[in-house]
């Protein structure tokens, strides 16, 4: 019994111990267990966690943007330069669209299984089948888009989102839309209403107002789109509905709507009237005097620093950025794309640089040598600082020697002696070294500071390089003894380099009464309301030299085209002053011709730099293109200076005043004086300052040449008919090209008709350029030619700077 008893008690104490173990091994292997799964639990809760609740939300939301109006840019007078309208994203959801191709089988199938004909047309699809085949031809021809591309994004049948077209204009939107209508795709194709951007002008000021990149969330690209793109941009808004499992909107389960805020508008300083002439006559010089390089046309208002216009080539559309339109940058995208030592990665880097340098803004992200254009500055310079005065005179042998170097004049035979206002018509090199010399180094370098040579002038755009010691030396080089070659040469505008945008910001320093003005471009910032949020009013960023300085500057530049270099900016009526300018190149045989100008000279409304980057000569050393134009500012830029300045001025309403000179030369209309006698006909013709010459011998006019009302220079003669018969038979106009003007008149008088003289109206040494009525064209006698001449002479120089 006790026996019995004992085994008890060991088997109870036994089975005590196996369970103490087998609670333990539990416990053990509970812990190993449940260790990982909290340590997975922890990772996914707290390490995952926003990356996991960012997939639920898009698993289970459908968020959408709702694109902001961006805002517009206007003129200064109101045009719209950019604007924002209803674009379209083209959407497919392989997803539903296969759906929709199980519907129609499903409907076919039905058809086919009922019972009468007449059951069975009714039942069928009333649209063909819409397979991936047909749609993808439908979309490629309607979208321009390879077929292929869109049977792969068809392909994808887990898919609900594949945009294969962005910005799609609002016509072939409605085309697609009703293809889809008719074709049971209504769900399956989306159109996706979203803003494009329309440049009504094209080119028009492209580098100004730049592009909007679509492909980066139609943020500004370049220009002031680029600039202002926070302010223009708008703020997005958002929808978000909810998704079933299958990622189908759930449109009545909740839909959260935040409104999109619209950008504000910008109003620009540009005028596009004025706009358009400087881009008219910067490509008419291109083709004319057959320019590899572009150029450009800044016109600023002096007194303010607003610009007006700015032109820029190469251009291109800012509707279509990435063609490329300029025929020399087209040539060289043909050479990249002949190069068979290009790798692909090469070529296309090379065809991205071109896409650059039509992007580019010449005038301002590119420096260059300004040439005589400088001397302007140096002028004012010099009147200021007292070392030189109206009465200075200089003398140039054709030559200055500075430290043992010849360095040439414009005119290699010498000017000879001449006055200071002698010396900067004629764009005199070893007379503006005296003057240089005489202001010395260290104040020579004191007005490259005070200019603002050696700072950005801080316009409202991008890109204005910061200027460096290897544009413009730094002072301790440029003062130092060895600096004496760099004075000389810095003197007349050549061997350092800043922008076009800096030399008519100092340029209108010095005809402006002497404020240096920051240049700006934006003139106001609007709301959708017309709040004026922000408005930019001129700054002055210092006085440079006095009035008084700039009304000396503004007389004696006057003088460079009443017969000086610049002669040819001439236009009757109007007071113009200037500074031409030919600036050297690292480049043999290229030159960039230029002029500087500003008018009335005696009150300045507005200053233009025009430049015409490397016109072709005929080869080697030579200065002439194969056109017969000599390469110089002045007998290239100036004449389109002249042009450009004159639209301006008529535009802007400045009025005429006319020497008593001019007046002499005016056009005159003809009066009527048939029937009147001999010196009734004389008197009433003179009144006209006209002239007589008779035909005939009768007491009273019978006929005359030109009939009346027609316009012709003033002093030119009248053919009265005194009894005979005035001919009938028609003239035909004789080839004038090459002659001089004498040549010209006598040639039309010889046959009956008028001469009209145009460009260089003033100088000895021309000869006829063109003629508005064709050479060998049938004209009736009395009809008026108008002849353009142009300088034989080296017009502007052919030496370093002019």
């Amino acid at each position: 019994m006790k026996k019995q008893k004992k085994i008890q008690r060991d088997s109870a104490k036994a089975n005590h111990s196996v369970l103490i173990r087998i609670l333990i091994l539990m416990g053990l292997f509970g812990v190993l267990f449940f260790i990982p799964m909290f340590g997975r639990l922890f990772y996914l809760q707290i390490v995952q966690h926003e990356e996991l609740e960012s997939k639920a939300i898009d698993q289970q939301t459908y968020d959408r943007s709702v694109v902001a109006n961006r805002g517009t840019i206007y003129d200064s007078k109101g045009n719209t330069l950019a604007m924002s309208a209803t674009a379209y994203d083209v959407q497919l959801s392989p997803l539903e669209i296969l759906e929709c191709q199980e519907a129609y089988q499903e409907q076919v199938e039905k058809a086919q299984a009922a019972e009468t004909a007449e059951e069975r047309e009714k039942l069928m699809p009333s649209y063909p089948e819409p397979t991936n085949e047909s749609i993808a031809q439908t979309l490629s021809q309607l979208l321009g888009l390879d077929q292929e591309s869109i049977l792969q994004r068809l392909s994808k049948t887990n898919s609900m989102y594949e945009i294969i077209a962005k910005q799609v204009d609002e016509d072939v939107a409605d085309q697609i839309s009703a293809y889809a209508s008719e074709n049971g795709l209504s769900r399956g194709i989306y159109l996706n209403a979203t803003a494009k951007r329309y440049y009504p002008y094209s080119t028009l000021a492209a580098q100004i107002v730049g592009w909007v990149n679509y492909n980066d969330g139609n943020r500004g690209a370049y220009g002031l789109e680029a600039m202002y793109d926070d302010m223009l941009a708008g703020q997005t808004g958002r929808v978000v509905t909810a998704k079933d499992g299958h990622g189908k909107q759930m449109l009545y389960r909740y839909e959260d709507y935040y409104d999109a805020t619209d950008g504000y508008d910008l109003t620009l300083t540009l005028d596009a009237t004025i706009q358009y002439y400087c881009e008219r006559v910067l490509a008419e010089g291109i083709e004319k005097y057959e320019v590899q390089d572009g150029g450009f046309v800044i016109a600023m208002e002096p007194k303010t620093g607003r610009i007006l216009a700015w032109a820029n080539s190469p251009t291109y559309d800012l509707n279509d950025p990435r063609t490329v339109i300029d025929s020399q940058l087209q040539a060289e995208l043909t050479a990249i794309a002949a190069d068979t030592t290009l790798t692909d990665e090469e070529r296309s880097a090379a065809q991205t640089d071109v896409l650059f340098k039509q992007w580019s803004n010449k005038a301002l992200n590119e420096t260059y040598e300004p040439g005589s254009t400088f001397k302007t500055t140096v002028l004012a310079a010099a009147l200021e600082e007292g070392v030189v005065n109206e009465n200075s005179t200089f003398y140039c042998p054709g030559y200055a020697i500075v430290a043992d170097r010849h360095i040439w004049c414009s005119d290699h035979k010498g000017h000879k002696d001449q006055t200071l206002a002698k010396a900067v018509a004629n764009s005199c090199n070893p007379a503006f070294i005296e003057i240089g010399q005489a202001l010395g180094a260290e104040t020579f370098y004191d007005y490259l500071e005070a200019f603002g040579f050696k700072d950005k002038t801080g316009i409202d755009l991008q890109g204005e390089p910061t200027p460096n010691d290897n544009l413009i030396w730094p002072r301790e080089e440029f003062t130092s003894p060895i600096g004496l070659t760099s004075l000389a040469t810095a003197s007349f505008g050549q061997r350092f380099k800043i922008t076009p945008l800096q030399l008519i910001t100092a340029a209108s320093a010095v005809i402006n009464g002497g404020h240096l003005m920051r240049p700006y471009v934006m003139e106001s910032i609007t709301d959708a309301d017309g709040n004026v949020i922000q408005h930019t009013e001129p700054t002055e960023v210092r006085q440079v030299v006095s009035e008084s300085t700039s009304e000396r500057c503004r007389t004696i530049l006057e003088g460079v085209v009443d017969g000086g270099t610049g002669k040819q900016a001439y236009v009757a009526g109007y007071r113009i002053g200037g500074k031409t300018g030919s600036s050297e190149t690292d480049e043999d045989d290229h030159t960039i011709v230029s002029f500087l100008g500003f008018a009335p000279a005696n009150d300045p409304q507005v200053v233009v730099l025009i430049a015409y980057d490397n016109p072709t000569p005929t080869g080697p050393n030579s200065n002439y293109t194969s056109g017969g134009h000599y390469i110089s500012g002045g007998n290239m830029a100036a004449p389109m200076a002249g042009e450009l300045l004159a639209d301006i001025l008529d535009y802007m309403g400045v009025e005429k005043q006319y020497t008593d000179a001019e007046k002499a030369a005016m056009d005159m209309t003809v009066p009527n004086v048939t029937g009147l006698t001999l010196s009734e006909a004389t008197a009433r013709l003179a009144e006209s300052n006209l002239e007589v010459r008779t035909v005939g011998s009768g007491d009273t006019v019978t006929d005359q040449i030109p009939a009346q009302g027609v316009a012709i220079p003033g002093g030119s003669q009248v053919i009265l008919y005194m009894g005979s018969e005035k001919p009938t038979d028609k003239v035909a106009v004789p080839d004038l090209s090459g002659m001089s003007r004498e040549q010209a008149q006598a040639a039309l008088t010889n046959v009956g008709l008028y001469l009209k003289s145009t460009g260089d109206t003033t100088s000895e040494s021309v000869r006829a350029e063109s003629q508005s009525i064709a050479a060998g064209t049938e004209v009736e006698m009395g009809m008026v030619v108008e002849v353009h001449f142009v300088g034989t002479t080296a017009t502007g120089g052919a030496g370093s700077g002019t």
